[in-house]
């Protein structure tokens, strides 16, 4: 018991104390941590993005005297090819070439054996494996073989 005659001193519910230690402080509201006394305000805005901050000047800046870097792009488009070599300059190798054909089957060749069989003959459906029009014309270059283009007739 305390010097007044209570067996524990006045604390908030729930509330155990240890021996040896001050009982905490009592607050207005209630708690044992005092309310905050500052409030915060939102930090400034950063300020607004400027495009050429990170931009050299014309000439690479003060005191730096490297030549200004010049950049070639070039864009190389697939040359126009029919059924038949072509006379082009290769994009690969530069040179001034006829180019080598090499037929491949295509779906087309499949339709019209398709067609050859339901409809004509069935016996003849071989016939548009063997001709070269029925099919796709892969050109190549004869001189370094880069493919140049496939012709879908």
């Amino acid at each position: 018991m305390d010097s007044k005659g209570q067996p524990y001193p006045a604390h908030a519910p729930g509330f155990i104390p240890v021996p040896n230690q001050p009982p905490p402080q009592q607050h207005p509201t209630g708690y044992p941590h005092p309310p905050p006394q500052q409030s915060y305000a939102h930090p400034p805005p950063p300020p607004p993005y400027d495009a050429n901050a990170n931009m050299l000047p014309p000439g690479g800046g003060a005191g730096h005297h490297h030549p200004q870097a010049t950049y070639v792009h070039t864009i190389v488009t697939a040359p126009q090819v029919g059924p038949d070599p072509a006379s082009i300059t290769c994009p690969s190798c530069q040179k001034h070439i006829v180019t080598r054909l090499d037929y491949e089957t295509s779906t087309k060749t499949h339709i019209f054996a398709g067609l050859l069989c339901l409809f004509i003959c069935w016996p003849c459906f071989w016939i548009p494996y063997v001709i070269d029009s029925c099919k796709n014309a892969n050109h190549y270059c004869p001189n370094c073989g880069a493919y140049i283009g496939t012709y879908r007739g």
